[in-house]
């Protein structure tokens, strides 16, 4: 079996429009010296910065201007998505963390950025539970282990019976070391006993075609990127992480179907603030931030991407950046996986 080794690429372009509404385009950001921390009353006193640890058309990037347009009209001033990607995530995050503690500087950030990078990368340079005041979690999505057809694999027990029979001989691809689908094809190997061989791609786009064309046996990518793949009977889709199935696959099994509860585990996003932003203004935050997830626009923008908007209290995002902080820094650290 030859053995494809590139790298992985963006998500999802469109949909932002229909988020839009009846707006204007979102005002460019003025970056200027923060003045002394405002009142919740007084905030915001100038535009936004929302931090997008990743680069621009990517998974989180029409779901996070989406929302930004919301504050923008919510809260009466700009609040503007840069990207400012690099190092799985921890450069933007690591700039968000360093910030002035007023509520002019936020993060967009995912999985990766919340609760793998900074266990993964070595100078990181934040903590994902002390670094920040979590706003709210706002969307979650399944990623849809995948096989090439050429593998016959039609169900993940004829992957563990494959893989049990010949240990390491089953391969999955990833988007890079350390990443989300490097990941979750540990957990999967860890949870049915099996030895499988991880094969790091520079992106998901090159680990996707590289499974069309048999090169690799498996992939874990996020729904919306897998959907048109299966329906074009290009893959095969055997299991969507969570517990909930996805509207873009409704028969596709979820790991909580087939009892692996390590892969009960979703890719999500979360809005945050540097950690010491005052209190009432991450209420307004939240607050804004789950108008937001309740609007049609937004809520059908989710929908066509495969995923479901969350929202929540700040509180609930402090608890699950905990929860799989402990997961995932654990299969890191089993797994001895670094990146420098």
């Amino acid at each position: 079996m030859r053995i494809g080794r590139r790298g992985m690429g963006g998500f999802l372009a469109a949909g932002l429009a229909a988020a839009r509404g009846s707006g204007g385009a979102t005002p460019a950001a003025a970056q200027t010296a923060a003045p002394a921390t405002p009142q919740a009353a007084d905030w915001p006193q100038r535009p936004v910065t929302i931090i997008s640890p990743f680069a621009a058309g990517g998974q989180s990037d029409p779901i996070g201007r989406a929302v930004a347009l919301h504050l923008q009209r919510s809260l009466g001033q700009p609040f503007v998505l840069e990207n400012r990607s690099g190092a799985g995530g921890t450069i933007g995050a690591q700039f968000v963390a360093r910030a002035a503690a007023d509520g002019h500087t936020l993060l967009f950030g995912t999985t990766s950025s919340f609760v793998i990078a900074p266990f993964v990368y070595r100078e990181a340079g934040y903590d994902p539970a002390a670094s920040f005041a979590p706003v709210a979690v706002v969307s979650e999505g399944p990623m849809i282990l995948t096989a090439s057809p050429g593998t016959g694999f039609r169900s993940v027990a004829e992957v563990v019976a494959a893989a049990r029979r010949t240990p390491g001989e089953v391969t999955y691809a990833s988007a890079g070391n350390g990443s989300l689908p490097h990941l979750l094809g540990e957990l999967l190997a860890r949870s049915t006993g099996t030895r499988l061989t991880h094969v790091p791609y520079r992106g998901g786009a090159p680990a996707m075609n590289d499974l069309i064309g048999g090169q690799v046996d498996l992939f874990f990518e996020a729904v919306a990127n897998v959907a048109p793949h299966v329906e074009g009977g290009r893959v095969v889709a055997l299991m969507g992480t969570g517990q909930e199935r996805t509207p873009l696959l409704p028969q596709v099994p979820t790991a909580g179907e087939l009892e692996l509860a390590a892969l009960t585990l979703t890719s999500w996003t979360g809005l945050a603030a540097p950690a010491g932003t005052p209190a009432a203004i991450v209420e307004r935050l939240n607050a804004a931030t789950n108008e937001a997830l309740r609007l049609p626009a937004v809520r059908a923008l989710l929908e066509r991407s495969g995923i479901r908007g969350v929202g929540g209290n700040p509180a609930a995002m402090a608890a699950r950046i905990g929860r799989e902080s402990g997961i995932y820094r654990g299969v890191i650290a089993e797994a001895r996986i670094a990146v420098e």
